[in-house]
């Protein structure tokens, strides 16, 4: 079966993936769009199917179904519920081959060029009773209380750090949860005094989180600084939490724990880039503490290493909604002109309006990442027995005593422990199983140490033997 052929595919139908499309197809470009979900919007505009639709959008869901109504006017091809497993180059025909599953979808899509959107996922954290039923990130939290309006507790406690534990803990608040306590491992006050008028002038993030904290001040839920979530514990599921302090590095301290009876406990570290599609088609990478980890290289007009490869949005970096949507429109100008729809010309003076909103999207990022850093300590909570490597069940112990025997990168480890090998190929362990490594290389060692990155090989995800058939001989 011949892949249908297009100028550009975009994967991923979130703020950036949309942007993306609609400059693309306004300026000429044969574009196609594939989106995992059965709707386009991605996760920050996420719709509903017609019978659960809200009567009235919120300011977001408003910007939401204004961008997803331009793209409907656009003639870019949609390809929802359709997950891209595997992007392959295609040297005979100059371009890329992007395999697909899903059930009204072709199993290739051809492109002369691509724009990587696929966003972002929560960031992991290991703690002993991760694993447990009731024990749900930030993002599950909001996906089930904003867009199904289901409770999946009725006693919790909020954990992690970051603006997303106050939306998570207001939502399920508004559907009937009590929230025993928010505890925030970082420690933003005075700093967050200091810079409140600057964030109040450039983001539309302090009036949200100040509705948020209303509801929580409303329904008398205690909101700690400098505390976090220990363990979890229960016999099929989540019965009760230890809670405690921790200092500025996130470690815990001992003799401060308090046990608290819920059946849910709900964490949010940040958000980690998926960048999965990018590293497995070699696209260059570079450790950026500040904006999630490994990230693929960019210029200005947010092309990768890789000619007429560009991407977009949290993917690249986490900066948010409207950056991503700011980067999106790049991408599709600067696809555009590598395709010859604009010329060198008209590709700059489209861009030149969106120049300035990423330089202020760029010192936001800053200013937030100061008030909630990535904390070391978040990877001391895991102990022996922890399972960090959740496909394989690979635990903590068996990382160290590898390392003990001299492994040094996360290949080594995943050879001896199967570590990362299992259907999520590393999204979730990956920078679990590094920083247990890190930690557990003696200090002599530890000049210049890096545990390196997971190989990501197609299928991208688990798929059906119907699906790889469909795909070809050669697949």
């Amino acid at each position: 079966m011949m892949p249908e052929d297009y100028e550009l595919v975009v994967i991923g139908a979130g703020p950036a993936g949309m942007e993306a499309a609609i400059s693309a197809s306004e300026s000429g470009v044969k574009t196609a769009i594939v989106e995992g979900l059965p709707l386009v919007g991605g996760q920050y505009y996420r719709r509903l199917p017609a019978p659960f639709a809200p009567s009235r959008l919120t300011p977001a869901g408003q910007q939401g179904e204004a961008l997803i109504q331009r793209l409907e006017s656009t003639l870019t091809a949609k390809y929802n519920d359709a997950l891209a497993w595997g992007l392959f180059e295609d040297r005979a025909q100059q371009g890329w081959l992007v395999a697909l599953e899903g059930s009204g979808s072709p199993a290739w899509l051809h492109a002369r060029t691509l724009v990587i959107a696929a966003g972002a996922y929560d960031t992991p954290v290991a703690f002993p009773g991760w694993t447990l039923p009731g024990v749900i990130t930030c993002g599950a939290a909001l996906i089930l209380a904003k867009s199904q309006r289901i409770a999946p507790g009725r006693r919790a406690v909020v954990s992690g750090s970051g603006p997303l534990l106050l939306s998570a803990a207001a939502h399920l608040t508004e559907l009937g949860v009590e929230i025993t306590v928010v505890c925030e491992t970082s420690k933003p006050f005075p700093r967050a005094l200091a810079l409140a008028p600057t964030l109040v002038r450039k983001s539309d993030i302090l009036p949200e989180a100040a509705k948020y904290l209303g509801s929580l001040i409303r329904s008398r839920t205690p909101y700690k600084f400098g505390w976090s979530v220990f363990e979890s514990g229960g016999d099929d599921r989540v019965e009760h939490a230890l809670i405690g302090q921790v200092d500025r590095q996130g470690f815990p301290i001992s003799g401060t724990e308090r046990k608290l009876e819920v059946d849910m406990v709900v964490c949010g570290y940040g958000l980690t880039p998926n960048v999965s599609l990018a590293r497995m088609i070699g696209c260059q990478m570079a450790y950026e503490d500040r904006t999630g980890g490994w990230l693929p290289v960019r210029d200005a007009t947010m092309r990768t290493s890789l000619p007429g490869v560009f991407v977009a949005g949290d993917g690249g970096g986490i900066r948010g909604a409207q950056n991503a949507r700011l980067e999106g429109r790049l991408a599709g100008i600067s696809a555009a002109h590598h395709t010859g729809h604009l010329t060198d010309t008209r590709a700059k003076q489209l861009a030149a309006p969106i120049w300035p909103g990423l330089a202020h999207f760029e010192h936001l990022a800053e200013k937030l990442t100061s008030l909630f850093p990535y904390q070391p300590g978040w990877h001391a909570l895991a102990r022996d027995e922890t399972v960090l490597c959740r496909c394989e069940e690979v635990r903590l112990s068996e990382i160290e005593q590898v390392v003990a025997e001299g492994a040094r990168c996360l290949d080594e480890v995943k050879m001896v422990t199967r570590a990362g090998m299992g259907n999520c190929q590393g999204r979730m362990c990956e920078s679990l199983i590094s920083a247990a490594m890190l930690m557990a290389i003696p200090q002599s060692d530890r000049i210049n140490a890096s545990s390196g990155q997971y190989s990501i090989r197609p299928p991208l995800h688990p798929v059906t033997l119907g699906a790889l058939a469909r795909s070809g001989p050669d697949t």
